[in-house]
């Protein structure tokens, strides 16, 4: 049976990618950079071949944390954004991949597109202290739902127990009076948090 025209087009992102040090794990695409740290690179895919790249890092000990508190996925990029954020002049958000078309052109300039402005992020944010920094003093940054849980995690691995205890007792008051299943998952968080970081 011949591989379907979306095998074809991921195996074509898959073979430009790897000379740039990226192995395919799963769904996504890793660079491992020492210390813990990966470069990643996920793909959104809509309609039949259209693929929008999302660049991010990761961080094994980040990951060690969560794994603590029962959140999170391992090798779940801390920062991630789609490609095209990151592309100054008329950015491109998908590549459109031809069925029965030759998919090696689309993915060499996939990939010259993230190596030319998705590289420097994973480089810029591939250094812990950076990215600490940076969303700590811009919380706002972050997503409503992922906020308290990533700075309480960011800040614990900071030696700031204490501070980690702030951001999930503000993100508490926030949810009061709701019962959704954020409300309660993030309640949830909070009775593992007191559990492992006792304090």
């Amino acid at each position: 049976m011949r591989p379907s025209p979306k095998t074809d087009a991921l195996v074509a992102v898959d073979t430009a990618l790897r000379p740039a040090g990226f192995v395919r794990r799963g769904h996504v695409w890793l660079q491992e950079r020492g210390d813990g740290v990966s470069g990643w690179l996920g793909f959104g895919i809509a309609g039949a071949l259209d693929l929008t790249p999302l660049v991010g890092v990761c961080f094994r000990h980040y990951d060690a944390v969560c794994r603590t508190l029962g959140v999170g996925i391992p090798t779940t990029p801390v920062v991630s954004t789609p490609l095209g954020n990151l592309m100054p002049d008329k950015p491109v958000w998908k590549w459109t991949f031809t069925p029965g078309g030759d998919p090696a052109p689309v993915a060499a300039s996939l990939v010259a597109a993230f190596l030319k402005h998705g590289k420097p992020y994973i480089d810029k944010y591939a250094k812990w202290d950076t990215l600490a920094r940076e969303l700590v003093a811009k919380p706002e940054s972050l997503l409503d739902f992922e906020r308290a849980r990533k700075l309480a995690v960011i800040h614990v691995l900071g030696g700031n127990a204490g501070a980690a205890r702030e951001a999930l007792k503000k993100e508490t008051e926030r949810v009061e009076d709701s019962r959704d299943v954020y409300a309660r998952s993030h309640r949830a968080l909070v009775h593992r948090f007191e559990i492992a970081f006792p304090g």
